[in-house]
């Protein structure tokens, strides 16, 4: 039996793409298959599926073979991998039954392959023969990874962006015989991880799937259940992205499809691909708009590297414009809700930050260079009793300290540790990992949507420009980077930028809230 009809005994819908991974790792014609293949996919294209079955045909295939599996976490392959892998052996019938009797001194039944030999099937180990396994690795563990040896050796990597390069080069230590093979699939998040560095060498075969080529999304139907579908591109891009203007057509480009795009918006419309991108701008047929092309998108739509480098969370072009554009009908200052919000230092080298807008207008910052959370504490205080009264305060750390004072002193808050989960502000749009994404989002949106006056400060604008969006294998809520990789680029904590974003998490916590202000 070929392998792709193999597969498709499994359960497999072995659409284009699909059946370019099997093929890549097992030819029909006979040939020997890549020794190194690198698949980076959208969300929900049927990745693991397909992995999990060139796994069960390798083993399958290839008496006294070895299979080593591995994900970004000891769940993902418990749970994620090996349940299917455990789900298309049990329909497939595959690798044996248990007798009618029982066999052993316990009464138990013994459980024996197709030809009546007796074989071991765990969560996460299927072994037929000491020469003859399949076998589940927890990535953190690199000494468990190593020393396995056999004629056909085949090594899969799920999630492979946020497995480590010490499991990865264990796990490549045993491919030593020539028919030897590994395969690593995973969502192109991070560009500091072996799959990149793999990509770039040239040594591997590489596939790409985007999600504006699967059936479901071309045909806009559902026939392969429970993949990505045209209404989760939908969602997404109004989780992950916004619409922007269509970007400018230059004359130098010489592709027809352009061609088309220079003319009406009609034959624009009436491009048969669901999607291409031009200039960081990505345009989606069906809704006939054009949106930016985000991290999240480029990754988890478009399957392809999500570039946090090139550009901040929020671009230096909407953080200069929102310091000197117009914000509509602001007041003249002093009659407007004060906001607060008060980052509070963790070190000597940073500073705490007090950050005011009066209305949607910011006005210069207060910085102290002490750490006393006393001082602090009265610093607000005084501030409160001066008409500052939307305070949000870092809870985080030693901020606790000075939270735990102004209960004392009676001063209403938000104590926002950063850490807690996000209230759920954007609803079903944006999954959020925890409040300071929360908080980075509502000014993002503030900005984008011009509805705020930033001050015109060179250091805050730095700082908002470096601040990236932090990326998990494990989870498709946004958070941010860690902070100390924001200070690492920057060469200090992104003080003044925290502060900001915090007075206006305070003025909406203010408003879900009733008026009422809450320490949680």
């Amino acid at each position: 039996m070929s392998p792709l009809e193999f597969s498709q005994t499994l359960g497999v819908v072995p659409w284009s793409k699909i059946t370019e991974i099997i093929e890549a790792v097992a030819p029909t014609n006979g040939a020997p298959g890549e020794r190194k293949t690198l698949v980076r996919s959208c969300n929900g294209a049927g990745k693991t599926t397909t992995l999990a079955a060139i796994c069960n045909w390798y083993f399958s295939e290839h008496p006294n073979s070895i299979v080593l599996t591995t994900a970004s976490s000891w769940t993902q392959v418990r749970r994620n991998l090996w349940g299917e892998i455990r789900r298309q052996a049990r329909q497939g019938k595959l690798y044996g039954v248990a007798d009618e009797k029982p066999r052993d001194k316990g009464g138990k039944y013994v459980k024996r392959d197709h030809d009546g030999n007796p074989f071991k099937i765990t969560e996460t180990c299927i072994k037929l023969s000491d020469k003859h396994f399949m076998l589940g690795i927890a990535p953190d563990v690199p000494e468990n990874a190593q020393g396995f040896h056999a004629e056909h050796v085949l090594i899969a990597i799920d999630e492979a962006t946020g497995v480590s390069r010490e499991i990865v080069d264990a796990l490549m230590g045993n491919l030593t015989g020539v028919d030897a093979q590994i395969v690593m699939i995973c969502n192109p998040m991070n560009m500091q991880s072996f799959p990149y560095e793999a990509e770039q060498s040239g040594d591997w075969k590489v596939i790409t799937i985007s999600a504006f080529e699967h059936p479901n999304v071309m045909g806009d139907n559902e026939d392969i259940k429970g993949a990505v579908t045209r209404k989760f591109i939908e969602d997404r891009l109004k989780a992950w992205s916004y619409e922007v203007e269509a970007p400018e057509i230059t004359n130098d480009v010489r592709s027809p499809m352009i061609s088309q795009l220079r003319t009406t918006n009609k034959a624009r419309d009436s491009i048969p691909n669901s999607s291409f991108v031009i200039d960081n701008c990505l345009y989606v047929s069906w809704l006939k708009k054009w949106f930016r092309k985000t991290p999240h998108i480029a990754a988890r739509i478009l399957g392809e590297w999500a570039d946090t480098e090139s550009e901040g969370f929020i671009s230096m072009e909407l953080i200069q414009r929102a310091s000197i554009g117009p914000i509509g009908q602001i007041g003249p200052i002093g009659t407007s809700i004060k906001a607060m919000g008060v980052d509070v230092a963790r070190s000597g080298s940073d500073s705490t930050v007090f950050a005011y807008f009066d209305g949607n207008r910011q006005l210069p910052f207060e910085t102290f260079q002490y750490q006393d959370t006393m001082a602090t504490a009265n610093k607000i205080k005084q501030r409160y009793d001066e008409g500052w009264n939307v305070i949000a305060v870092d809870d985080t750390g030693i901020g606790g300290g000075v939270t735990d004072r102004l209960r004392e002193l009676k001063v209403p808050v938000h104590a926002v540790n950063f850490a807690q989960k996000a209230r759920k502000m954007f609803g079903y749009y944006k999954e959020l990992a925890n409040a300071r994404a929360e908080m980075f989002f509502v000014l993002e949106e503030e900005i984008r949507n011009g509805t705020i006056r930033l001050l015109n400060d060179a250091s805050l604008h730095r700082e908002l420009a470096a601040i990236r969006l932090g990326f998990s294998e494990n989870s498709i809520a946004y958070r941010m980077e860690d902070k100390e990789l924001t200070r690492h680029r920057l060469g200090h904590s992104p003080d003044k930028s925290d502060a900001t974003a915090l007075a206006r998490y305070a003025l909406r916590l203010q408003a879900i809230d009733g008026g009422k202000v809450w320490f949680f």
